[in-house]
């Protein structure tokens, strides 16, 4: 969430104000990645969506918006099978959203 917030500021912002968030908000992120959860949990997918987010519309690193993307789809792809009900629900629908962005991408 935390670089969701610097993100947002960064989406509003110009010049310092948008640098220092921009590095604010890649920091956060790359903290939040450094935690290992499993590839189909919903914090996982959530995390990747918007760290790839945040690398097409901030960074404006569109190959590394689509490998992060990707890797998380394929990932979470692997494992769906073994999750309960509603985990598979709260997945499902980020996985879909993660396949968007790559098709529009």
């Amino acid at each position: 969430m935390v670089g969701d917030y610097y993100r947002y500021i960064c989406e509003n912002s110009k010049d310092a104000a948008f640098e220092a968030a921009k590095q604010s908000a890649k920091k956060a992120y790359e903290r939040a990645a450094a935690i290992e959860l499993p590839a189909c949990n919903p914090i996982q997918l959530g995390l990747a969506l918007n760290f790839s987010v945040f690398h097409y519309e901030v960074m404006k690193e569109h190959s590394k918006a689509c490998e992060i993307a990707d890797s998380a789809l394929q990932g979470a792809l692997d494992k769906i099978d073994e999750l309960e009900e509603d985990e598979f629900r709260d997945a499902k629908s980020i996985i879909e959203l993660l396949k968007e962005n790559l098709t529009l991408w």
